[in-house]
């Protein structure tokens, strides 16, 4: 069964989102849905900055160090973390469906990590070609942010793609991309109103971002179920409809 909206329907004939009723639900659901996602994001986070601080930290804290290996560093972390930075998107997804998110379950895609791996390296390429690109123009490399900044944007659904649609990492790119064209403005301003909710969650010594972050990825599930629609397996369990539990475990 597939709950939502259609991805062929989505590309065909375009989009025009209900922020405000987006945004609402994402929030409703981050209430009601506890921390689960909360804690998942923290352990992410702490991961990414024990790698960064283990590898990266020596070359690029010296004086003169070698960018060249820093950088190679950078892809080689965006790599290994790449099953666990995207599960933070399944789970997003798995909530907007109603089944609350595991913190453990952020070690659950790296069965997945040659796809996510493949996919989390070309979408690094991909957004840091414009400044190399903009300075042999020679135009401003400050203004190559504004199309990397937009193309970030437009691989926002790929992770689903891949894990949700069985697409390959170049195929979920450019539905990815082609899905964004078709309804940008929207897309573009909902991250505007999060990049603001980030600014002010940081205020209070980033005592928000408990709330704000599970928030971003409760968002972007909610977002790909009413644009491509998300398959769920129903399964009835009687022990389940006996005690009044819910499941406790999605498969996409």
């Amino acid at each position: 069964m597939r709950i939502g909206g259609t991805l062929e329907q989505s590309l065909s004939q375009g989009y025009r989102l209900d922020l405000q009723g987006v945004l609402k639900e994402a929030w409703q659901q981050t209430r009601r849905t506890g921390f689960g996602l909360t804690l998942a994001i923290a352990g992410v986070m702490a991961i990414w900055l024990l790698l960064s601080n283990t590898l990266l930290a020596p070359y690029v804290s010296q004086e003169g160090g070698d960018m060249d290996m820093a950088l190679i560093l950078s892809l080689l972390i965006t790599v290994i973390m790449s099953p666990m930075t995207s599960s933070l998107d399944m789970l997003g997804l798995q909530q907007s469906v109603g089944v609350r998110a595991r913190p453990n379950q952020v070690f659950d895609f790296f069965r997945h990590f040659l796809r996510l791996g493949s996919l989390s390296l070309l979408g690094s390429l991909i957004t840091s070609l414009f400044g190399p690109l903009f300075e042999l123009l020679g135009l401003s490399v400050m203004l190559a942010f504004i199309p990397s900044a937009l193309v970030g944007m437009g691989l926002v659904f790929t992770v689903p793609l891949v894990l949700e649609r069985g697409l390959s990492p170049a195929q979920a790119i450019l539905v990815s991309l082609k899905l964004f064209a078709r309804g940008w403005p929207s897309i573009v301003l909902l991250h505007g109103v999060m990049l603001a909710l980030f600014f002010l969650a940081i205020i209070p010594m980033g005592i928000g971002l408990i709330w704000v972050a599970p928030l971003y990825f409760n968002l972007k599930g909610i977002l790909y179920r009413d644009l491509c629609g998300v398959a769920v397996e129903v399964t009835e369990v009687a022990d389940n409809a006996a005690t009044g539990q819910g499941p406790d475990h999605f498969n996409a």
